[in-house]
């Protein structure tokens, strides 16, 4: 099966978390949830539109502390925006989560990893929501490497998930939001557990 780049889908969710932000009174409601892990480092940024308004929410600390600090300057966002204009993106698959180590449980230092959740509700307009775990490089030759070595556990000919997944509808009587889903908690357990055990070992 052909390996399926998400490049261009990525620049695509960009325009969408750019215009909720921009114009939130343009919904009835939305909630952007994104986590990158970089170099150690994690940043996380949460928009939520209600009423027409736009109310944002920033974290980020290193990956061996649970509870990241408030980012009251923002300075995540010059780490997070950058992500979306990479020029090699790619996606996990839920085959990568099933394993104990999961791709948030490895120290990736070729890989940006993100994960980008997201529920809109457009007026007029059925909601819908995605969840994607994505892997961005800057360069070909490391996302050729990553290919060689994750290619089982990434998306494939757009294979749909159940815990990740591209764009689907939202069921008219389900939740209205994600909330903190018990995926992304889930995930940035892990995230901890991993860092512990990588600090440990490098000491």
């Amino acid at each position: 099966m052909t390996v399926t780049s998400y490049t261009h889908y990525l620049r695509d969710l960009k325009k969408i978390i750019d215009r909720i932000r921009d114009r939130p009174f343009e919904f009835d409601g939305a909630d952007v949830q994104l986590a990158l892990c970089k170099n150690g480092f994690g940043y996380r940024c949460r928009d939520r539109v209600e009423h027409g308004q736009l109310f944002s929410e920033h974290h980020m600390g290193p990956l061996d502390i649970c509870d990241w600090q408030p980012d009251l300057e923002q300075l995540g966002r010059a780490e997070i925006d950058p992500f979306f204009e990479l020029p090699e993106v790619f996606a996990y698959s839920d085959r990568a989560l099933r394993p104990e180590k999961n791709p948030l449980s490895v120290a990736h230092w070729d890989a940006t990893i993100g994960i980008v959740e997201i529920e809109v509700r457009e007026r007029s307009v059925p909601g819908r929501r995605q969840r994607m775990l994505f892997a961005g490089f800057t360069d070909p030759i490391h996302a050729e490497f990553f290919l060689a070595v994750e290619r089982d556990l990434i998306v494939q000919d757009h294979q749909p998930g159940t815990q990740l997944y591209e764009w689907q509808e939202v069921v008219r009587d389900e939740e209205a939001s994600p909330a903190m889903s018990a995926l992304s908690k889930k995930l940035r357990s892990a995230i901890s557990r991993a860092s512990n055990s990588t600090w440990s070992k490098s000491a």
